[in-house]
């Protein structure tokens, strides 16, 4: 396992969990699940399955993994290679952003491929307060996308 994934998760329970005396001044902060995604180029739609977005004032952190993966009952330290890697999520990433001009504009500091780390992603979003919708070129093949999402919490 990456030593920094559990860095990156720890950073986002602490930040996630601190009292705050203020509510969150960013207007995509909240969990976010992941009900589509659509190739605008093709028009193809995906279920992502078991996807979300946890947001904060200051990071994005999306995690995806199959719903239907097998029950291991053993400790990490105890599961074969096979058994850990039937428990991975399938999909992960944990960035900085600031919204600048409209736009969501993050940094991949920590990505389940290093290849993906310290990519700079300039995201479209529009946000009711109950759905939020991401839309940018998504870096594996260039062709504009759209993550719609309903909030969780």
């Amino acid at each position: 396992m990456n030593p920094k994934l559990p860095l990156a998760l720890t950073v986002l329970l602490l930040a996630c969990g601190c009292s705050q005396t203020e509510p969150l001044s960013s207007p995509i902060a909240g969990v976010w699940h992941v009900d589509e995604v659509v190739n605008l180029v093709t028009g193809d739609s995906t279920d992502p399955e078991n996807s979300h977005f946890m947001i904060t004032d200051s990071h994005i952190m999306n995690v995806g993994g199959k719903e239907e993966r097998p029950i291991v009952k053993k400790a990490f330290a105890d599961m074969s290679p096979e058994e850990i890697l039937s428990q991975l999520p399938a999909s992960g990433g944990f960035f900085s952003y600031e919204i600048k001009d409209g736009k969501v504009h993050r940094t991949n500091e920590f990505a389940l491929s290093e290849l993906f780390e310290g990519m700079y992603i300039v995201t479209e979003f529009e946000t009711d307060g109950a759905t939020l919708v991401f839309r940018d070129d998504h870096h594996v093949d260039g062709q504009m996308r759209e993550w719609r999402m309903t909030r969780v919490e």
